[in-house]
């Protein structure tokens, strides 16, 4: 039940994009959705790194048989350009099933 409506509110406002595995996975296209939250984050040295981040359903990985995203994974988009996975954090729903992922890119 709340996987269902996790899965239908991303899908009203995603995107299709290409997500690869470089050397592992060739491409595959999904529906992706941009997060609202856009990140600067602190760096050694006062150096600041701009980011951004996407939510993807397991739902859409399992139709598109890729497995959990990982470290390095490339998020293509038609408009917003090829954007490296840094960082994977899964979001959890009842009893600590997966939902979905966030998708950190810098």
């Amino acid at each position: 039940m709340l996987s269902n409506a996790f899965n239908q509110l991303l899908s009203i406002h995603s995107r299709t994009v290409t997500l690869t595995r470089p050397g592992t996975i060739g491409p595959v296209t999904i529906k992706i959705t941009p997060s609202n939250y856009s990140r600067n984050l602190s760096a050694p040295e006062d150096m600041v790194i701009e980011g951004k981040e996407f939510v993807v359903t397991k739902h859409a990985l399992d139709i598109a048989l890729f497995p959990m995203p990982k470290r390095g994974d490339r998020i293509k988009d038609p408009e917003m350009g090829t954007h490296v996975v840094s960082e994977v954090r899964e979001l959890l729903g009842f009893g600590g099933a997966i939902l979905g992922y966030r998708l950190r890119c810098s």
